[in-house]
């Protein structure tokens, strides 16, 4: 990340590299840019013409030839600007949309961590909101400021030309209007950090509410959360309105002010002198003109360049995206993984903050070809233990080693693709059922996806569809079954082959009818693979090598089942509430 001498990050700098492709296209802009603002400086100037020699030599055709030359000059300087407009504002898209890219591609490298602390809807805002709020730093804000300062400079430039010692006047003037506008734009930067915090906050609460409607429908709660919606928008508006009140009243002050005490200046200063002969009344004009150009130039450059602090202010959000610390840079094994024996968990300690222990001095084997389950009440550790296999944590103590080889020194995207991963939240991505079993994957072939989803009993429900496997699931599978999800998250593990199935509360949603497909498909999903389950219901896992009892981060009893039936009271007792209880209500 490009940075300044005193840390800071230089932006611009960070956005060069987008630019560099296209710079023959921002050169390009710039000269029609600078060619236009001359064009313009030009339009008084001919006026004056007409007035000092025309008018009063009364030569028409001389004045026919300038006024001519005036609409040649607006012609060009209208075709000049509609192309700086296009090729710049074509060229402020191109950057944004590699920008967003880039950012997208770093996102994609963020740990397991960072998402389950970041609100959805915020996301969203930085990635696209305050995107679109930087591309105006690549078309009508850099239009627009750069083509003012040229036409200012050549103003200024032209009435030193032609009378030094009122521009001599005029000059100090601007310059006090200049820091003024200076102050009141560092004053307004904080501002604009905090609109932009509570935009993020009013999309992430409507992002939440909309996936949550059908409970808020369900639970009459839609009062509630519009209230709290209304409260940070208003937040919003009411900050909103302030900063745009102190803005735009002092730019409506300066031209009240700074336009009449510039007209009377010049009329003061140019008067005498035209009535002595020594000025003319072209120059007045050209003046008087300028002036009045001027002070919108000058507008319009403090709007910009406030414009361009909320730019760099979102610039500086995106940014801090891009500059969070990647799995590249917490999992930095490099050896390729060889799971030919078992995993074993030595000593593991870990916390999510400081030092509230989830687990506390967990040791226990996988070996290779077994069926480990994790049971326990929630929060008992069981899901932490699944995660730390998976890499999505680094330890804080203790080691997991694989064949014993330390899992933070074996490379983990390969450690992961060893792994199939079901959940009991199943997220269904848009597309076809194809798709998303192979999860965008064409080099999974499709034999090798019908021969998953055969194994786990889904095919019936395929072929009930009319575009069989290639049917179109809607946003995160709401036309299918919970179970439905859930089968087409084992037909994933299956098709991608994974040694090591993890199932962290995969039959929590399904119904007994789904279970006992899911339980009779068990024996084919675990051959020749080793597997770890999580679960409440302990009926998928009564046949488990071996059952691990946790309880506040530690494992307090261990064994098959028959062996915990003996040994364990608080084992006993979780079996009698599921199954014994169970049956005598069914009886």
């Amino acid at each position: 990340m490009p940075k300044r001498p005193d840390g800071s990050t230089n932006y611009l700098k960070l956005l060069y590299p987008f630019v560099k492709k296209d710079l023959g296209l921002l050169l390009f802009g710039l000269f029609a840019m600078l060619c236009t603002s001359a064009i313009q400086l030009l339009y008084p100037l001919i006026l004056a013409e007409i007035i000092d020699k025309s008018i009063p030599g009364k030569d028409m055709a001389q004045m026919f030839r300038f006024g001519g030359f005036f609409v040649l000059a607006v012609v060009v300087a209208g075709i000049l600007s509609y192309l700086q407009i296009v090729l710049l504002s074509r060229l402020g898209v191109k950057i944004i949309t590699k920008f967003k890219a880039q950012v997208f591609r770093h996102l994609l490298t963020l740990p397991v961590e960072w998402f389950n602390k970041q609100p959805v809807g915020e996301l969203i805002a930085r990635v696209e909101s305050d995107a679109e709020r930087v591309k105006a730093l690549f078309s009508e804000l850099s239009i627009r400021i750069i083509g003012n300062l040229l036409f200012f400079a050549g103003v200024f430039l032209v009435m030193f030309l032609r009378a030094p010692h009122i521009a001599g006047w005029i000059l100090p003037l601007m310059a006090v209007a200049i820091v003024g506008y200076y102050f009141l734009i560092r004053y307004l930067s904080q501002f604009y950090m905090k609109i932009r915090e509570k935009n993020a906050v009013v999309t992430a609460k409507i992002t939440d509410y909309v996936q949550g409607m059908p409970i808020l429908q369900a639970l009459n709660r839609q009062n509630k959360a519009y209230e709290d919606l209304k409260f940070s928008s208003d937040e919003k508006y009411r900050l909103e309105t302030r900063t745009s009140f102190t803005e735009y009243g002092s730019q409506s002050v300066f031209m009240l002010v700074f336009e009449v005490i510039f007209l009377v200046l010049i009329i003061k200063l140019t008067a005498p002198r035209i009535i002595a002969g020594a000025v003319t009344i072209g120059t007045l004009i050209i003046f008087v003109d300028y002036i009045f150009r001027m002070i919108w130039p000058l507008m319009q450059i403090s709007e910009n360049v406030m414009q361009i602090q909320r730019a760099f202010v979102s610039l500086k959000r995106i940014v801090e995206l891009t500059e969070l610390t990647s799995e590249e840079e917490i999992f930095i094994g490099t050896l390729q993984p060889s799971f030919q024996r078992e995993i074993r968990f030595e000593n593991v300690w870990f916390a999510y903050k400081d030092e509230e222990w989830v687990l506390r001095d967990v040791s226990f084997t996988i070996p290779k070809g077994k069926k480990i389950a994790l049971v326990g009440a929630s929060g008992s550790g069981k899901t932490t233990s699944v995660s730390l296999l998976c890499g999505f944590y680094p330890l804080n103590k203790g080691r997991i080693l694989v064949d014993d080889v330390p899992l933070d020194e074996i490379e983990f995207r390969a450690w992961r693709s060893k792994i199939g991963l079901i959940l009991q939240d199943i997220f269904l991505f848009p597309g076809s059922i194809l798709e998303n079993v192979r999860v965008y994957n064409d080099l999974v072939p499709e034999e090798k996806v019908r021969e998953a989803i055969n194994i786990v009993q889904l095919d019936d429900f395929i072929n009930e569809q009319d575009m069989g496997l290639d049917t179109e699931l809607a946003e995160r599978g709401q036309n299918v079954s919970q179970g439905e999800k859930q089968l087409i998250s084992f037909a994933r593990a299956l098709a991608f082959n994974a040694e090591l199935i993890i199932m962290d509360e995969a039959t929590a949603s399904i119904d007994p009818q789904t279970e006992a497909k899911i339980q009779k498909s068990m024996e084919a999903i675990f051959a020749d693979r080793t597997a770890v389950v999580v679960a409440h219901r302990l009926t998928s896992v009564l046949d488990a090598d071996e059952i691990l009892f946790f309880s506040n981060g530690e494992i307090i009893h261990r064994g098959s089942h028959s062996e915990l039936m003996k040994s364990s009271r608080e084992y006993r007792k979780l079996v009698e509430l599921q199954l014994i209880g169970t049956e005598d209500g069914d009886a």
